[in-house]
């Protein structure tokens, strides 16, 4: 068989030859997943990052428009808060099930459609202004439709209540997703645990001093003063907005325009083809959704099986911060030293714990209204489960990529708990609190099963290893 003229050397003088005349550098060609790669639009992101991280003030900025968000939200938190003021209003366990789902249905759909045009958006610090801003908008609203109560029926006020709170949620899911973007750009990836352990270290301090001057004396067993909550509420939300007019932002290049909603679906379906860790994150986070299904309900547990007042709301808001502040020390410490993976695993290995514990407690032990505090204790890690997870997200890929895998996050994360919060609601109403308590807690069990199969993204994305090396 002919296999053509050999190009090896045959004889010595050719050798001899061949040995000394210089030789062309071979160039190992190593492909890069397409999810991860660093092109040089993703190169030029990069120095971006660095140049907005190396501003002075934002990692200051940054904490503090986060320590009023979560100031702001122990006041209407939809654990304890928003469930009261619909359970005063004669609302179902089908009812409060509607809270968690406008959550979900809010940090879902809002933050796809939005996130091509945060992606494009130069300066993205004013978008997050708006949305702050118009989530204390929806605030000052309730304070004035609860001035009203008296002159309206309780039906029309749990339905005007249902869709301000709709409305505020969806502009929290814009509002989360142009944060963890602007933390992906101005924050370096080895400060982001320190971040989340500021913030919500020093934001749960306040929370809990604002919990007890203020919610002792409107959350009382009588007649609770929910207008003032709503208001303070709203007053820090636009606080909070006001002081993001002060980071320090580069302007972004924007991206190529994508044409359709189509090519944003296709564009999408292509990352989950292509990315199989972030399919892995996906499917874990959906299964954590669905555990905020549970929210409105564990004060409902409490107080009907154990007789508790109003009152007893304000140590269990004081315990979920009092927890968020406890546990975000270490989880933000190990976040910077080991990476995020680690960290998802050890928080979803607890979460799986607080629906088994919580039906527990309500049942006929001695030590349960007092013992129903480690409950809500618990729950605090849920915030920084959240945060957790999008931070691992960020890691994942190149900056201009960030707000569509943040967006995959939020939809999967959220989408499934809309449909799941009325079918908790409905198994509650029927047959009672275990049933659903048990079948949450499964689910986060099999989504602490699948955190053993992530990848820690800081050991195989190059974009992350070069921003690493460069933060020493």
């Amino acid at each position: 068989m002919n296999r053509g003229p050999s190009t090896r050397p045959t004889t010595k003088a050719d050798r001899s030859r061949a040995a000394s005349e210089p030789h062309p550098t071979t160039v190992p060609t190593v492909r890069v997943p397409e999810g991860n790669s660093c092109s040089p639009a993703s190169s030029a992101s990069l120095d971006k990052v660095e140049d907005s991280s190396r501003l002075g003030g934002n990692f200051f900025v940054m904490n503090w428009h986060q320590i009023l968000m979560r100031t702001g939200w122990i006041f209407k938190t939809e654990s304890l808060v928003m469930p009261a003021v619909l359970d005063s209003l004669g609302g179902s366990a089908w009812l409060r099930g509607m809270l968690p789902m406008l959550n979900r249905l809010g940090q879902s759909i809002p933050p796809v459609l939005a996130a091509q045009a945060i992606r494009r958006s130069r300066y993205k610090k004013w978008r997050l202004v708006a949305s702050s801003i118009t989530m204390g908008l929806v605030f000052g609203a309730l304070a004035a439709l609860w001035l009203f109560r008296d002159m309206i029926s309780n039906a029309a006020m749990i339905a005007a209540i249902l869709v301000l709170y709709a409305i505020f949620f969806s502009s929290l899911g814009v509002n989360q997703l142009i944060l963890s973007a602007l933390i992906g750009k101005l924050i370096p990836v080895v400060q982001r645990g320190r971040l989340m352990q500021f913030s919500s270290v020093i934001g749960s301090l306040i929370a809990i001093g604002c919990a007890w001057v203020l919610l002792r004396r409107w959350l009382t067993a009588a007649r609770p003063e929910f207008f003032w909550i709503f208001v303070f509420s709203a007053a820090l939300f636009v606080a909070a907005g006001a002081l993001a007019m002060f980071f320090r932002e580069l302007p972004d290049e924007a991206p190529p325009r994508h044409a359709s909603a189509v090519g944003i679906l296709c564009e999408s379906l292509r990352l989950l083809c292509s990315d199989r860790n972030l399919v892995l994150m996906l499917i874990s986070a959906t299964l954590f959704g669905m555990m905020m299904t549970l929210f409105p309900h564990y004060q409902s547990l409490a107080r009907s099986r154990l007789e508790l007042g109003y009152d007893s709301l304000v140590p269990w808001i004081i315990a979920q911060n009092l927890g968020v502040a406890l546990f975000s020390l270490p989880a933000g410490w190990a976040a910077d030293r080991y990476g995020n993976r680690i960290v998802l695993l050890v928080l979803m290995g607890f979460l799986a714990s607080v629906p088994p514990l919580a039906l527990a407690l309500a049942g006929p032990v001695n030590w349960g209204a007092h013992g129903f505090i480690l409950v809500f204790g618990l729950l605090g890690l849920t915030p920084i489960t959240i945060r957790t997870f999008n931070n691992y997200t960020l890691e994942l890929t190149s900056r201009d990529l960030h707000p569509r895998y943040l967006s995959l996050l939020s939809l999967f994360m959220a989408g499934p708990a809309v449909i799941g919060s009325l079918a908790v609601g409905a198994l509650i109403d029927n047959f009672g609190f275990e049933w659903a308590f048990e079948a949450i807690a499964a689910m986060q069990a099999i989504g602490f099963v699948t955190c053993f199969w992530l990848a820690e993204p800081r050991k195989h994305v190059p974009g992350v290893d070069a921003e690493l090396s460069d933060c020493g």
